[in-house]
């Protein structure tokens, strides 16, 4: 019954032929992986013949390019998640599911794979980022456990599939934790907060790559329906990072990137000691990079444009004031030219 549902509800909302097994081993037994290409399974976790975790793992052999979904009880989210790495899961509901969410997420899913189809023929380009991806892997590296090999071939694949999927993102991430770590350091941060904020700048927009590209790359404002999926991602890349124990600090970050200390910020409306000082740091690191280079449908803004437009907001109470006073200070000193090599 839960299957016919489920099949009628995505064939009427996004318009996908399903097809549908209640038995693992059927499906395997059907000659369907072998010779019809899927582009997307969701799988229970506990069934008959095998679970779903050596399911996906079945699947994902003979179909590497697929988009894998697990539905899972609660007793069994802890094994969804250590499978994130190992299977390439893109994502894991807990039962009781929403419909809508789960519509959501298999258009999402939808929408990935046709992104990874774009960048396989992208190669040349992130050949060329190996080196600062391997500057984050090795950052990592020198302070995290055995288990985090694991983790960081994720967070480097899914930063890959930010700046291969946002044009804007491309070199973005790299001066907003340049920029950051020299803010962090007038304010005498120690070198664990440091550490934190170079991680948490490099991620801090992870979350596009559950954002369609059409709105990422946009020739133009967004509209407000636009707008509110692009506010989603926030909370998508705190999903992503979360259950990463070592990242907690980053995932906070993440999450709070977009918030503003008189509460007008998203996605919770946080409030002046409410965000950290990390936090804070990447926040203005962001705004200011967003001002001064160019966007997918504007140029970027004169120096004396982006520092006047901080310093109003710093004044309404939306930015931290010392934060900014820095920024004057690294303009006034040349500092701040050079990390855009200017």
């Amino acid at each position: 019954m839960i299957t016919t549902t489920l099949s009628t509800l995505i064939e009427m909302m996004l318009d996908y032929e399903v097809i549908t097994f209640n038995n693992p081993k059927t499906l395997i037994e059907s000659g369907l992986l072998e010779n019809e290409k899927i582009d997307l399974v969701i799988s229970d976790f506990i069934m008959p013949y095998m679970n779903g975790l050596d399911l996906l793992s079945l699947i994902k052999e003979k179909q590497p390019h697929i988009i894998p979904i697990l539905l899972t009880g609660y007793s069994d989210k802890e094994s969804a998640i250590k499978s994130i790495n190992e299977l390439g899961l893109y994502y894991y509901l807990e039962k009781p599911w929403d419909n809508s969410e789960l519509i959501k997420v298999i258009q999402n899913g939808l929408d990935k794979a046709k992104l990874e189809e774009q960048l396989s023929q992208k190669l040349v380009v992130i050949e060329k980022k190996n080196q600062e991806i391997s500057r984050l892997y090795d950052l990592l590296r020198r302070d995290f456990d055995k288990e985090m090999g694991n983790v960081l071939e994720f967070i480097v694949s899914l930063t890959n599939l930010v700046e291969a999927k946002d044009a804007y993102t491309d070199n973005h991430t790299r001066r907003v934790s340049d920029l950051a770590i020299a803010l962090g350091k007038r304010k005498s941060l120690t070198q664990e907060q440091l550490r934190n904020i170079e991680i948490g700048a490099m991620i801090h927009d992870i979350g596009k790559v559950s954002t369609p590209e059409s709105i990422l790359n946009k020739p133009g404002p967004l509209t407000t329906a636009e707008f509110e999926i692009m506010k989603n991602h926030p909370e998508a890349g705190a999903r992503i990072i979360r259950p990463i124990s070592a990242l907690q600090k980053p995932s906070e970050m993440v999450l709070s990137h977009h918030e503003k200390l008189d509460g007008s910020g998203y996605p919770h409306g946080l409030k002046a000691d409410e965000i950290s000082i990390e936090t804070r740091i990447i926040t203005i690191s962001d705004i200011f990079d967003a001002l001064y280079t160019d966007r997918p449908y504007r140029k970027g803004m004169p120096l004396d444009k982006t520092l006047s437009i901080l310093k109003e907001d710093a004044d309404k109470g939306k930015l931290d004031q010392e934060l900014v006073g820095f920024i004057f200070e690294m303009a006034e000193s040349g500092e701040l030219q050079a990390i855009y090599h200017e």
